[in-house]
């Protein structure tokens, strides 16, 4: 569990891949048919799809042209009664905001999940990529930091969507 201790959190759970890390991330948060995740049009089609893979439908806002992440005032903007998460991808690797949505998510009562996939060692304000949301995921495809061919790593605090998640990738089963 070195990358759980180097990201600042107690929990790490070997996946497939960065994208099966977000699906099982959203199916152990009860995200499916009728809720909305808002996230980014401007990243790998992998983050939209974990959402689609759920049944539940994505709601794009607009980013910040400097930082190329999402525009903090426009995700709290297109928040909604349906609005189950915030899927934040720290795009070309870079955590900036993750801090606003954080609280963003706090004030509403909802989670956030970072996709930091091509985050793995970035930090913001003196933060590791993958501590600020309920969950982070980290891809290992041949084109991030580290590789390992395929392979990814879902990080939490949260004890039971980590078991939640080591169960569903195992078709259920707890080892």
């Amino acid at each position: 569990h070195l990358v759980a201790e180097s990201v600042g959190c107690r929990h790490a759970v070997a996946v497939n891949s960065g994208t099966g890390g977000l699906h099982l991330v959203m199916k152990s948060l009860n995200i499916g048919p009728g809720d909305e995740v808002i996230t980014t049009p401007f990243s790998f089609i992998a983050s939209s799809n974990a959402i689609l893979f759920v049944g539940a439908t994505p709601v794009f806002v607009d980013i910040c042209p400097k930082t190329l992440n999402m525009d903090p005032a426009k995700v709290e903007a297109a928040i909604t009664r349906r609005t189950k998460a915030i899927l934040a991808v720290e795009t070309f690797g870079n955590p900036c905001h993750m801090d606003q949505y954080a609280a963003i998510a706090a004030r509403h009562e909802i989670p956030l999940i970072e996709d930091c996939c091509e985050a793995l060692g970035a930090a913001h304000k003196g933060r590791r990529a993958g501590s600020f949301g309920r969950a982070g995921v980290f891809g290992f495809y041949p084109n991030k930091q580290i590789t390992t061919g395929e392979g990814g790593m879902v990080v939490t605090d949260d004890a039971r969507l980590a078991d939640m998640c080591r169960s569903l990738r195992n078709q259920g089963r707890d080892i």
